[in-house]
């Protein structure tokens, strides 16, 4: 969800405005030029279509019903709560639901002949001011339906790397694999201790507006919690068993990772106050102490070069709970 993020502490309303993490007029991603070759991918190009047809149907219906469990078959996982947040949020008077084209640019299809496995596509821009959006599907066994498990909005001047056609289908490899510049986890790691930490003196990664502003809120709202006597606290997890790294056709690796935000405003005494679209999400009377959770969704490029840096793809921070105390 890239609605604005807002909270309110003692008497006084705080309003941060957070832009949307995407940007408008970026270099668009475009699928690999590596030539065809027969058919090994684990998605051919027929299912992929039928796959995508009845996620973007499904999706309609539970849009047009504002109930996510009408696409239960086809989604799931973050993308099922991010939409059941939208729809309340936007029932509240606030930010409507992400769109998620059905304009495909490119589909990556992983050749694994096990599970879990992944599908990843990149999207035309929702409209002139938004960036392309990353897809990312799961089959989590032979049995399954590929789910829409998340997305999110491309960065500035970001690009996908050229990534193998589906024929030959992207090769996954586990989170420990060595023989790359880092591992997909000492990546993620790397990554999310930047998020915790802030920036070091020697950069680990290129620059993002994902962290930006994530940065830019943690420092307002500290301020503002500080001033009156309270705390501003964050936390930042990966979800590593939920990520997928995949290698590029230029031998670098494209790690997909969930990512949780659990933020936490207290001014003890006081009566916070928060905006409808965030009331929308809380169960319970707002006392001193007002708790916000995330599901992220972060893409990162590790080049095959060490001497380059990791950068971040695409990025979305999307708010789905508000509760009155950290029980989760």
């Amino acid at each position: 969800m890239n609605a604005s993020v807002r909270r309110c502490a003692a008497l006084v309303t705080i309003a941060l405005a957070l832009a949307s993490l995407a940007a408008c007029e970026i270099p668009l991603p475009v699928p690999s030029t590596t030539p065809a070759v027969a058919e090994s991918g684990a998605v051919m190009a027929d299912q992929s279509t039928a796959i995508l047809a009845d996620t973007f149907a499904s999706l309609a219906a539970a849009d047009a019903a504002k109930q996510a469990s009408l696409a239960a078959l086809r989604v799931g996982g973050d993308a099922a709560a991010v939409r059941s947040a939208e729809y309340l949020v936007a029932a509240a008077g606030g930010a409507a639901p992400d769109v998620l084209p059905s304009d495909v640019l490119a589909v990556y299809a992983s050749n694994a002949t096990d599970w879990p496995r992944a599908m990843v596509v990149v999207t035309s821009p929702p409209d002139a001011t938004l960036t392309p959006l990353v897809l990312m599907w799961v089959q989590d066994d032979a049995r399954s339906n590929y789910q829409l498990r998340e997305w999110a909005h491309m960065l500035p001047a970001a690009i996908v790397p050229a990534m193998a056609n589906q024929s030959a289908g992207f090769t996954q490899i586990p989170l420990d694999a060595e023989g790359y510049s880092l591992t997909p986890k000492a990546a993620i790691d790397a990554y999310v201790d930047l998020l915790t930490k802030g920036e070091p003196t020697a950069p680990t990664f290129a620059p993002d507006t994902y962290r930006a502003r994530m940065f830019a809120a943690r420092t307002a709202l500290s301020a503002a919690a500080a001033a009156r006597a309270g705390s501003y606290v964050d936390k930042i997890e990966a979800r590593p068993d939920e990520a997928f790294a995949l290698v590029t056709a230029e031998g670098s690796t494209l790690v997909l990772v969930p990512i949780t935000v659990t933020s936490v405003f207290t001014v003890p005494g006081a009566q916070l106050a928060l905006p409808d679209s965030d009331k929308a999400l809380l169960e319970g009377a707002l006392a001193d102490s007002v708790v916000h959770y995330y599901r992220d969704f972060v893409v990162l490029s590790v080049p095959k070069d060490a001497s380059l840096l990791p950068s971040v793809v695409a990025a979305d921070h999307h708010l789905v709970d508000v509760t009155l105390t950290d029980a989760k």
